[in-house]
């Protein structure tokens, strides 16, 4: 998907002549950025011993194999060591916010874990993914909210209804189609020089590929879960005989809940909403481009908020869009002072590089600010 639809986030980009000057190049950048730091195996260690103390005092059901994202507490915990100049106090806080960031992502995860069943069928599966999931934080909140508004209340796109209503249309393969073409035209006919008949082309072509996404997607999760259910049953039987009498999940990457079309669905009709609010937000200075792709992850926690509703997911993706927008803004002085020690390089006629994946794990720049306050 990120082959198809990156191009076409570009030729928006390109076309609507967006003058922001914080390149956003893309969450490979602060992964880079927070494995490269001598924080890492202070962090890395305090996690494991968290997790397990958790589990041993009955705080989390979920038992997190997923090392890998644990760099969104790394690069906060890199930032405060940068911003505070590596002093005693500073390794504390970014140890410490590790500790107490990841420790509320394990009580989001059992808290997200029915819903996650509902909606994903991710049967003994959480999410402890920053990232993605501490967006819960809001997004239900949000949902409270709109089921007191009259008239929204009773909207209830679900793919069910969909379905219902329109048809072959509202068919994940449709709306696949629909949604990519949608996407190329605004691209294609944005462009001051514009050739109908490679628009056309264009079009047919981006949306019989994200077609194919909201096909193949879901049957490839599919597989990947029931590949993932040997190895979730053994690891339980194991985790049953080191904790007995204890329930316990395993703790995945939120990429297990792509398989659900609502989730692809929103995350391209984002890209659209990301680059209005990019422009129209008068703090922002991001330009949206690299992370466009990755977007799905962002609406994983508003399918889940929303019970799987495509209306109030949307609303809610707008919202957590306007909050990555402010926070990546925010932490683009930061990304480009780190970037140094990772050996990345600002791209020619950008003043500053950032992605948007910090901007959506906002809550790992609480600590910072407070480390900040303390450390000034």
């Amino acid at each position: 998907m990120s082959s198809t639809i990156s191009p076409v986030a570009q030729s928006l980009v390109d076309n609507l002549g967006f003058k922001l000057t914080a390149i956003d190049i893309g969450w490979a950048s602060g992964s880079a950025i927070a494995w490269s730091t001598q924080v890492v195996p202070f962090i890395f260690i305090a996690i494991i011993i968290t997790n397990i103390i958790m589990i041993m005092l009955g705080w989390t059901k979920t038992m997190d194999v997923d090392i890998w994202n644990y760099w969104h507490v790394l690069f906060s915990g890199s930032a405060i060591l940068l911003v505070c100049k590596g002093t005693l106090l500073a390794w504390v806080f970014a140890i410490g916010q590790a500790i107490v960031i990841m420790g509320i992502m394990f009580i989001i995860a059992d808290w997200t874990q029915s819903d996650c069943v509902e909606i994903f069928g991710l049967e003994g599966i959480s999410l402890p993914h920053c990232q993605s999931m501490c967006n819960c934080l809001y997004t239900y909140p949000i949902d409270k909210l709109l089921d007191k508004i009259p008239g929204i209340k009773n909207i209830h796109w679900t793919s069910e209804g969909i379905v219902e209503k329109l048809g072959l249309l509202g068919e994940p393969i449709m709306m696949g189609f629909i949604i990519g073409g949608f996407l190329s035209a605004l691209a294609q006919f944005t462009s001051p020089e514009i050739n109908i008949g490679t628009a056309i082309q264009q079009i047919l072509i981006v949306g019989m590929n994200i077609a194919a996404v909201l096909v193949l997607i879901p049957r490839m999760v599919s597989l990947l879960m029931e590949g993932l259910m040997p190895i979730s049953e053994a690891t339980q039987s194991f985790l049953e005989k080191k904790f007995p009498g204890k329930e316990l999940y395993i703790g995945l990457d939120a990429a297990v809940a792509t398989g659900h079309p609502f989730v692809i669905s929103i995350g391209l009709l984002a890209i659209p909403i990301i680059l209005i609010e990019a422009v129209i937000l008068p703090w922002n200075t991001v330009l949206p481009l690299a992370d466009l792709a990755a977007l799905p992850f962002w609406a994983v926690p508003c399918v889940l908020s929303s019970k799987g509703n495509l209306f109030r997911g949307l609303i809610e993706m707008a919202v957590l869009c306007a909050i990555a927008l402010t926070f990546s803004s925010y932490g683009a002085s930061i990304v480009t002072s780190l970037a140094s020690q990772a050996n990345l390089t600002v791209p020619e006629g950008a003043a500053q590089i950032t992605n948007l994946a910090i901007g959506g794990q906002w809550i790992t720049w609480i600590p910072f600010f407070l480390a900040k306050m303390v450390c000034l």
